[in-house]
This record gives structure tokens, C-alpha cells and sequence, in this order.
């Protein structure tokens, strides 16, 4: 859309009859100059269905917008059949994308990157200035002109080219918020699981060691032990205690970090989730496939991208402006008593003489060199993440299958022969609570060691853009003590 400049319509001497006709001419001028512009209507859901489909293709998950009582409705509709059963990690991640509310204010971004690409498509309104002086009978000196910079228009090729790129970065920037947070809820959702765990381990510890402690009681009422080989017992039996409150404890913080991360809040937080950790794949990624795929499908480099285009247009803006800062153009209409009215172009320059524009330029290419920087950092940096984290889920795989396969079946054979031998009257009760209490350490470490790999695992998955390929099925988990119900 294009603004002629109607420039200067101003008759030095007017009768009476004339003004209104010259009043007349502006509003028309203005009125014809607001219909070439049309009215520009924002669509902020369409930006936000490319989201969705992001979203969708990445996590299999589908998002809503709460914008209005409709998809209010549907969100708390959804969110109560999903907190009837057990929550699985999928079921946790499907209620963040719902009900968080960072995740609902990071998607109005894009209405205000949507508001801004519509703003870039338009041209400045024109100004329309009007004078007149008193007195000055007969005759009336009017004034009258609309004016349009020139550069407005010159410049809205570079401007729209530039606000579409910061768009697509929004819509980037903003899926990778909602892949970020479906991460950040997977790892609190398996460090919650491993509390569960860990609590009922140090539940089921409390109960060895009160089966210590009632028996050294025993054996001091009937006199047959010292004052130390009662308090020893009753000493692990205490701290014990103490320690299970500390897990039971650190089960509630965990409960609330995940509730919050879900944007659940009253009754909704009495949620459930199962209290074990699943069993690891049989296999992973190797190191060779993951780099590549972090680099190819990084949502936060393909913003970074798109925000290294919008300087770049930002830089060829700063060359082209400091030729034509402030210029105009338009026609002039005269009307004067004493000679034929004229009408012409007129055209207005500023003379570049104090300020050519090397600072804008010189601005703009430092903040575009500064981006294309910060663009090759994140790359190194996120090849160096995905690495750090396959480590730790190498090791953490390599940690759990040593206590599945070698550790755990070894300390319960000792628990078996030790039990043996009590019976037998060859080791007395306290040898053999001490193996079962070995053996519930192994499998303590065991669930720790399935933790890391876990979280480790969810973060590789973050780091490779919220997809993870399939690796076949999972392996069978050892038993341990912490096989129970409950929250």
C-alpha cells in the first residue's frame, strides 16, 4: 500500500466561499488515504496453530490455548479425567501443557510478535496539519497539508522481511518453552517416583531395625548382653526413624515441585502417580547419532536463526536510512486570487551534515555479528550438553545394570545363607539383620542409580528437541523391598 503526500494546500488569500471547498478537498484526500490503507486485522491463533502442529509432531501431545471460557472448559474437563487414575509421566506432561500458566503468558507472545508483523506491514499514518489566522478580513489565511515520509515507504519490504523473521522466532522460541517444561516435568515425575521408592526402603529399614532393637531389649531383660550391645541396636534403630522421615519428607517436596509444574493447585494436588521406576529400554542412543540430532532439531537455534535474519534485515535498513532520514515526497496544490492555481510534486531532504548514520550502521552490525556469535556458541554448547548427558546416562545405565545383575543378587544370597544359618543357631539375629539391612542399601542405591539414568535420559531427550527414537523394549527391573501401594 502506498501513501501519496499531499503536500502544502495553502491558498495565501481565500474568500469566505472558498474555505469550505478547501475543507472539503483535505477530507477527502484523508478519507480516500485511510481506505488505500484498509483496516490490518491480527491473528494470533494462527501462529499459535504452528505451535500445536510443532508440538504434535515432537511430544504427540496437543496444546490449548485458554484464551476464552471455551477452552477453559475444556482444560479443567480434561485435566479431572486425567487425575481419576494414576497419573503415568505422559499423563503428567499432557496436564502441564494444559493447566501451567507460564506456559498460557509465554503464548501470548505470540500475539504480540503477530501484533508487531502486522504493524511492519504498514506504512506511518499520514499527518494532517491545519492553520488559520485571525483576523484577516476579507480574506481568511489557511494553511492545510498531509504529509508522508518517504522512507516509510522505501523501507517496507525490509521492515515486513524483518518482522516475519522475529515471528517465526517467537513461534520457536515458544514450542521450545513447551518442550522444555514437558522435560522439566518428566525428570521431576521419575525423581518423585524414586522418592516414593526410597521412602518405603527407609520404611521397610525402620522395621529391621526394630526387629534389632526389640530383640537386643530382650536379651538385656534377660541378662544376656552388655549395656552397649543393647544401645548399639537401638542407636540404628532411632536414627532409623529419622531417616525415614527425611524421605518421607523429601516425597512430600517432590509431590509439590510436580503438582506446581502441572499448574495444579487445591484438591487437584492430590494426585497419584505408581511408586516404582520403570525398568530401563534393553538399549540406547549411540554418541554418533546424537549430536547431529541435537544440531538439526534444537528449536532454540532455529530462533536464534531466525533472530541472526531479523538483524540482518535491520542492518540493510540502517544502510538504506541514513541516505533518506526524514525525506518526503507528495503533491502540492496552490490556489492563490491573483494568479492560476498550480499543482505539482514537492519533495523535502534533509541534509545529512552533522549526522550521516554511521552510528546506526555501525550499531546495527555489532548487534548482527554479536548474534551470529551467540548462534555458533549455542551450537558448541549444545554439542557439549548432549555429550555431558549421554555420559551420565551411560553410567547411570552402567551403575543400575552392575546392582541389577551382580550386587543385588549377591547380597540376597547372603541374606538367604545368613537366614540359614540363624536357624541353625551358627550366627546369631543381629548377623543376620545386618545382611538384610546390606541387602536393602544395595537395592536403595539401585533405585538411585535407575533415577539418574532416568533424568539423565530426559534431558537427552530435551537436548535432542523433545524426540527420542525408539529403542526397542524395556528390561526387567530386579525386586526390591520398596514394592509396595501407596503415595
Amino acid at each position: 500500500m502506498i501513501y501519496p503526500k499531499l503536500l502544502r494546500s495553502r491558498p495565501p488569500e481565500q474568500t469566505h466561499s472558498d474555505k469550505p471547498a478547501m475543507i472539503r478537498r483535505i477530507v477527502a484526500v484523508s478519507a480516500l488515504l485511510t481506505g488505500i490503507a484498509g483496516c490490518a486485522t491480527v491473528h494470533p491463533q494462527a501462529g499459535f496453530n504452528h505451535v500445536g502442529s510443532l508440538v504434535k509432531s515432537r511430544l504427540g501431545e496437543t496444546v490449548i490455548w485458554n484464551n476464552g471460557s471455551k477452552a477453559a472448559g475444556q482444560i479443567t474437563q480434561r485435566t479431572r479425567a486425567l487425575l481419576k487414575e494414576p497419573l503415568t509421566v505422559d499423563a503428567a506432561v499432557e496436564i502441564a501443557l494444559l493447566n501451567n500458566q507460564s506456559l498460557q503468558a509465554d503464548y501470548e507472545k505470540l500475539g504480540v510478535s503477530e501484533a508487531d508483523l502486522v504493524s511492519a506491514g504498514l506504512l506511518s499514518n499520514p499527518v494532517l496539519s491545519f492553520q488559520m489566522r485571525f483576523p484577516a478580513r476579507p480574506y481568511h489565511a489557511v494553511n492545510a497539508s498531509i504529509d508522508q515520509t518517504f522512507l516509510d515507504l522505501l523501507l517496507l519490504p525490509a521492515r515486513k522481511h524483518m518482522a516475519q523473521a522475529n515471528f517465526r522466532s517467537a513461534q520457536a522460541a515458544v514450542t521450545n518453552d513447551v518442550l522444555t517444561l514437558a522435560a522439566k516435568v518428566r525428570r521431576q515425575y521419575y525423581r518423585y517416583q524414586a522418592a516414593l521408592e526410597l521412602a518405603a526402603m527407609q520404611q521397610h529399614i525402620v522395621q529391621v531395625a526394630a526387629a534389632g532393637a526389640d530383640a537386643a531389649r530382650h536379651l538385656r531383660q534377660a541378662g544376656n548382653t552388655s549395656e552397649l550391645a543393647y544401645d548399639l541396636p537401638l542407636d540404628f534403630y532411632e536414627t532409623s526413624k529419622l531417616k525415614a522421615a527425611a524421605a518421607h519428607a523429601a516425597a512430600l517436596e517432590s509431590h509439590e515441585k510436580l503438582g506446581s509444574l502441572m499448574g495444579l493447585w487445591g484438591q487437584s494436588l492430590d494426585y497419584r502417580i505408581p511408586a516404582t521406576l520403570p525398568p530401563m529400554p534393553l538399549g540406547d542412543l549411540t554418541q554418533a547419532d546424537i549430536e547431529s540430532l541435537a544440531v538439526k532439531n534444537s528449536l532454540a537455534l532455529a530462533a536464534q536463526r531466525q533472530k541472526m535474519l531479523a538483524l540482518k534485515q535491520q542492518l540493510n535498513m540502517a544502510h538504506v536510512g541514513w541516505l533518506f532520514p526524514g525525506a518526503s515526497f507528495g503533491l502540492a496544490y496552490v490556489r492563490d486570487p491573483d494568479v492560476k492555481s498550480t499543482l505539482g510534486p514537492e519533495f523535502s531532504i534533509p541534509l545529512p551534515i552533522f549526522n550521516q548514520g554511521q552510528p546506526a550502521v555501525a550499531r546495527a552490525a555489532a548487534e548482527y555479528m554479536a548474534a551470529a556469535h551467540r548462534y555458533k556458541a549455542m551450537a558448541v554448547n549444545l554439542r557439549a550438553m548432549v555429550r555431558e548427558d549421554w555420559i551420565r546416562l551411560t553410567a547411570a545405565r552402567q551403575q543400575a545394570n552392575f546392582y541389577a545383575k551382580v550386587l543385588l543378587p549377591l547380597r540376597h544370597r547372603i541374606v538367604t545363607e545368613q537366614r540359614s544359618a540363624f536357624y541353625g543357631m551358627y550366627v546369631s539375629v543381629f548377623t543376620w539383620l545386618a545382611a538384610r539391612h546390606a541387602e536393602i542399601r544395595a537395592q536403595e542405591h539401585y533405585v538411585q542409580s535407575l533415577r539418574q539414568y532416568w533424568v539423565a535420559r530426559q534431558r537427552l531427550r530435551e537436548d535432542l528437541g523433545g524426540r527420542l527414537p525408539a529403542i526397542g523394549p524395556a528390561s526387567s527391573r530386579p525386586h526390591t523391598a520398596s514394592m509396595v501401594k501407596g503415595k
